[in-house]
């Protein structure tokens, strides 16, 4: 018998590992999906929608499964990814998005254990939209595929490096959104990597999607845990040479998000020029997500190991928040000691940060950098600091008012 290669044994391992993550102990397990070359007999898809025709309780429902082994940050998870409309107010949409552990109870990541809500504009779609699969050669096939109970016209997407040891990629999406407009069609995303001391896997296949009704609007939920859109944060940033002020606005327009940096931020509050922001679908903002479940992360980020950080005050704006500083000396300077101390809030959740978007909530608030002499008084390098946040939608659109 021929020998097995060490991919060869992966590919094995790794496909009984997803099997498991993906539905333990049933014949079809949620989120199965099959897909031919051959159109089937008949086809239940429904009449195309768009979010211009969005329902409040139109939902889709994604099951995840998410393995990394050989690193010390490594681990498996499974679980449940839900997006679902609760409030429609032209041009706005309204989406809460949820994560659960595969049996429906909250998620354990200390991160993911709020819902985020998350405003999308009714409108155009961005500009250059981003390949769904990045950098390469990409092979596109139309197939027929399975899921969630009915046939879906698709096209599948798929980059394979795997022998010249990089990753295999696979995306799956209805040619026609239909139902599944919420996430530009998603079917299916697997992605895996391996190389000789480590692998990784990933997946997010659609278990279920829902028809709302059409009888009610709902009410746009409170901004205190945004995913980002809708909202906007500056960071003060101080040199020896001055001071300057970024303003990072977050958007969201026909299913992408966009973000944009302003250097000299405009007079007000408001962030209605998008043109030219970076473009990121909203699926893969969702994949960014189950990739936070991989185990619960050390706060702040330090070393494995390493003791915790001082814990302080820091002021933001008119309000302090308890943080940890964690000093990181730079051991390369012999002749002055460089030190760069980092700040992050204590608890996340913070009633304080109330309205900051993920991507801020989630890193550094502070960072300072100074010359510390051998035998004399620190000198300054450089600081930037979390200086404001808040939502720029209409007042009339938010139930809770602009920081």
């Amino acid at each position: 018998m021929q020998r097995l290669s060490f991919r060869q044994r992966f590919i094995a391992v790794a496909g009984v590992a997803l099997v498991l993550l993906m539905g333990c102990g049933t014949s079809r397990p949620r989120g199965f999906i099959s897909v031919t070359e051959f159109p089937p007999g008949s086809s239940t898809e429904e009449t195309p929608r768009s979010w211009q025709d969005a329902r409040v309780g139109d939902r889709v429902e994604y099951v995840f499964g998410a393995f990394v082994s050989g690193s010390s940050r490594g681990g498996s998870s499974v679980g449940q990814l839900f997006v679902e409309v609760v409030a429609v107010q032209a041009p706005w949409v309204w989406l809460s998005i949820r994560i659960t552990r595969n049996d429906g109870q909250p998620h354990p990541h200390p991160f993911l254990s709020h819902d985020f809500v998350l405003p999308m504009r009714m409108g155009q779609a961005p500009p250059n939209l981003p390949d769904p699969i990045k950098d390469g050669s990409t092979s596109i096939t139309r197939l027929w595929a399975f899921a969630a109970g009915q046939h879906w016209s698709a096209r599948q997407f798929a980059r394979d490096d795997s022998m010249g040891d990089g990753p295999e990629q696979q995306r799956l999406y209805a040619t026609t959104p239909g139902p599944l407009y919420l996430t530009n069609g998603l079917l299916k995303i697997y992605f895996s990597a391996v190389s000789p001391s480590d692998f990784a896997i990933h997946s997010l296949a659609l278990a279920s999607f829902r028809r709302g009704s059409s009888t009610t609007r709902g009410t746009p939920p409170a901004m205190d845990h945004p995913l980002g859109p809708g909202t906007w944060y500056e960071v003060r940033e101080q040199t020896r040479q001055g001071v300057s002020e970024k303003r990072v606005c977050l958007g969201a327009e026909q299913g992408y998000l966009l973000r944009k940096i302003w250097t000299r931020p405009p007079t007000g509050k408001r962030c209605e020029d998008f043109q030219g922001a970076a473009v990121l679908s909203l699926e893969d903002a969702l994949l960014n997500l189950v990739n936070k479940t991989l185990g619960v992360p050390i706060w702040p980020p330090r070393y494995y190991g390493a003791p915790l950080p001082r814990q302080g005050q820091l002021q933001l704006g008119q309000s302090s928040v308890l943080a940890y500083f964690d000093e990181t000396p730079d051991v390369m300077e012999h002749v002055s000691l460089k030190v760069t101390v980092r700040a992050f809030a204590t608890d996340v959740w913070n009633p304080v940060l109330r309205g900051l978007p993920m991507e801020a909530r989630f890193n550094q608030v502070s960072e300072e950098t100074f010359w510390q002499p051998r035998g004399g008084v620190h000198q300054f390098i450089s600081s930037s600091r979390l200086s404001g946040w808040g939502t720029w939608l209409e007042p009339s659109e938010l139930s809770t008012s602009t920081r």
